[in-house]
């Protein structure tokens, strides 16, 4: 199967509104350089047809979130224009099996174009704010291994983000903030930034290598989510949803 041949399965899946079982059941050679080589011509593909790219996105940046999908390592998405999403409402039929998580977005001050070190990283950060990324793989029942995800966009359907973009500096340490997703005003996840790598500072590091590798770069001005704090949690049409992190903000969400 080349890449080619994947991304019009998958997008056919996405338009269709049904899932696919994983790639890698029938070829299981597939592997990461051959997921990425799939994304890269959806993205093309998005940019065609007038999507504008936007940012980046990290996922399965917890080592639990790993295990329990199988995955053992992070892995980077795109994001474009037409995947930004309005706080409030949440027409959730758009979707086949949605779920929503909360993550930490930094907006950058400068290009990435090259591998940073961890010092560099506040000069390239403009800000900081809560997001709420919506997923939607097309693997039934989320059931992927690594090229499949890949090729997949990494599950990546949506983000929503907070109304305050805050500095970096006056936010605190990003690892020790709390944060917790509630749905109908209960509580049904709770975690700290720590999840996330550690600290999610150290999300863009990862992404910047993952640039640096690929000879491509992200402008000055992108969002970039740096993979959630908590495990996804499924969004029902009926229900309301809150994700708050500490010190950024909470994300109110309407399923509809």
């Amino acid at each position: 199967m080349t890449p080619g041949e994947a991304a019009a399965t998958l997008r056919a899946a996405r338009v269709e509104g049904r899932t696919l079982e994983p790639f890698t059941d029938e070829h299981p050679d597939l592997d990461e350089a051959w997921g990425y080589a799939v994304q890269q011509v959806d993205l093309a593909e998005r940019l065609r047809a007038g999507e504008r790219r936007v940012g980046a996105k990290l996922g399965l940046t917890s080592e639990a979130k790993q295990q329990r999908m199988g995955v053992r390592r992070p892995v980077v998405g795109f994001l474009t224009d037409a995947m930004r999403l309005p706080e409030g409402r949440l027409d959730v039929g758009r979707w086949v099996q949605p779920r929503v998580e909360p993550e930490v977005a930094f907006l950058t001050s400068r290009r990435i174009d090259r591998a940073l070190g961890p010092t560099e990283l506040p000069s390239y950060v403009a800000g900081v704010a809560v997001a709420a990324e919506v997923l939607d793989s097309r693997w039934t029942g989320y059931r992927f291994r690594l090229a499949d995800v890949l090729a997949d966009a990494t599950s990546a359907a949506g983000f929503v983000l907070g109304s305050g973009v805050h500095d970096l500096a006056t936010v605190g340490d990003l690892a020790a903030l709390r944060g917790e997703v509630r749905v109908d005003g209960q509580v049904v996840e709770r975690a700290t930034g720590a999840a996330v790598l550690g600290d999610p500072l150290r999300a863009l590091v990862l992404l910047s290598e993952h640039l640096a590798a690929h000879g491509v770069a992200l402008p000055a001005g992108s969002w970039v989510l740096a993979g959630a704090l908590t495990d996804a949690v499924p969004l029902v049409a009926g229900r309301r949803y809150e994700l708050e992190l500490e010190a950024l903000g909470t994300i109110r969400l309407d399923a509809r």
